[in-house]
This record gives C-alpha cells, structure tokens and sequence, in this order.
C-alpha cells in the first residue's frame, strides 16, 4: 500500500516551474578535436529511460548540456531535427528539459566524449498531464513542488530522484516523514552522477553506508540560508560538524566541500537545500 501510496505521490508532484526562456553559456572555442553530442527527444513510453522500437520523437523539447562546472548549454530540439553540441574532449551530463505535461524518464544522461567523436543522446520524456514545464538554470534544471509537503515528498516534487531512491533504499521515508524539523543538503541528481555506475551501485546496495551516507545530509531543526550562513558550522545527525563557508569573490555558500545552489525550499516538516556533491563522511 505505501509503494503504491508513493508512486501516485511521485506521479502528481514530479513538477517544475513554468517554462522561461533558454540560456546559454560562453561556448569554449572549438577546434578540429572536439567531438559532438547530438540526439532527439522522445516519447518514452515505458518508462525506462531508452528509446526502444515504436517510441516517436517529440515535436518540440528542451536539452540542457553541462560538464557540471563553467561550460552549460541549453537549447530547443524540434521533431527528427536532432540537436547538436560542439565540446571539447571530457565528461559532459546531458538534461532533458521537460515542457508542460512532461517529466523526464532519466533526469541526467553521463557521456563520455573523446576527440573528434559524436556522441548520440536521446532526451526520454514520459507524460503527466499534472506537470508543469522546467526552467533551465545555470547547472541543473530548476524544479519545484506546487504544495509544502513533507522532506520526501518535497524532494520527489524537486527532481531529487537519485535522493529519493536512496531514502527508500535506506528505509528513511518514514524518519524523514515525522514530525521533525529536519533541515536536509539534498544532492542534486547530477551530485550523484559523478559516481561511476559501479560507485553508485555499491553505495545503493550497502544499506550500512548509505544509512550514513544520508544522515551526513541532515541536520536537526529548520535552518533557513540565512541561518547557515551566520553560522561557523552545522553538525549532521550522523554526528560529523560540516564547516560553512562563504566564497569572498562569488558569495556561493559551502557547507563542507558541496556548494548550496537552491535554497530555502519550504516542507512541512523542515526545510530543504539543494547542493551539488555528495557529502561521504
């Protein structure tokens, strides 16, 4: 009953805020080395994030490339039309940027590009006639829950999917579900992707680890931004003391090596803000 409870909650609240216009960043200067990555959306139809037989392409969808630190790009693609990206030789992390009545599939495709090669991403999209369309922001997509709700179900409605597993792997939904308050640094899902598949799937499958792995994100009581940045450190309910850090230059705030990059998003029971490393004690 709770599963089935959590995937209509998942089905109702996987939401952004409405569209804005696309950004892009200062592309670096391409040489003859570079490589490409290039693909079109479709419709995925069951859900697992591949493009199989029978899936038709989108008329019209988002794409959001970054390497997850100064490059980004965000732009259109438009039916059989594929989209293209000019990159230098490195990791990069590809975003389907969802439009309205969409979500994607698979929220951060990694690809590996090697000099003068192309490299073929399709954008999964699923459909829910609930959800609202995804701004792109700087290094993630930008997404929202319409309603407070509780640490889960608010971070279900912020596109925090590799979070949300993890919790349920961890069997912290009902901890992170009571009364609290609980502030917690939720790794953004393109945190979690700079694991290898291997690293990622070995923490997932160590309940032990990932118990702790999680609670380095927790903090008791409701610290808003304002909070944490008056304060020299935060201690975590796994019982590590994280430094807070204000960067002088650009006025990004730290909390141990993962730099706040949304904060104050209101829940029921707390308080949450999205970071963009996973904090391993």
């Amino acid at each position: 009953m709770r599963t089935l409870h959590r995937k209509v909650i998942a089905s109702l609240i996987m939401v952004g805020v409405l569209g804005a216009t696309l950004s892009t960043a200062t592309l670096p200067v391409q040489s003859q080395t570079d490589g490409k990555i290039t693909g079109v959306a479709f419709e995925d139809r069951n859900g697992n994030g591949k493009r199989d037989a029978g899936e038709p392409t989108l008329r019209v969808a988002r794409y959001k490339v970054t390497d997850g630190g100064r490059f980004w790009k965000c732009g259109p693609v438009f039916g059989n039309a594929p989209y293209t990206v000019g990159v230098a030789p490195g990791t990069y992390f590809v975003m389907p940027i969802a439009g309205p009545a969409e979500y994607p599939t698979a929220p951060v495709i990694k690809a590996q590009v090697k000099a003068g090669q192309t490299v073929v991403v399709d954008l999964p999209f699923g459909s829910n006639p609930l959800a609202a369309a995804e701004q792109c922001g700087a290094y993630a997509p930008r997404r929202a829950a319409r309603v407070p709700m509780g640490i889960v179900e608010t971070a279900i409605g912020g596109g925090f999917v590799t979070l949300v597993s993890a919790i349920e792997a961890a069997g912290l939904y009902d901890t992170l579900s009571g009364k609290g308050p609980f502030t917690v640094f939720a790794p953004s899902d393109l945190a979690f992707a700079r694991f290898t598949d291997d690293e990622l799937k070995a923490i997932l499958a160590n309940k032990s680890l990932l118990t702790s792995v999680l609670k380095n994100h927790v903090v008791a009581g409701a610290l808003t931004a304002n909070d944490v940045v008056n304060s020299d450190s935060v201690t975590t309910l796994e019982g590590k003391s994280l430094p807070v850090r204000v960067d002088a230059e650009t006025g990004d705030v730290f909390i141990g090596e993962a730099r706040i990059t949304v904060s104050d998003i209101s829940a029921a029971n707390g308080v949450v803000h999205a970071i963009d490393t996973v904090l391993v004690p």
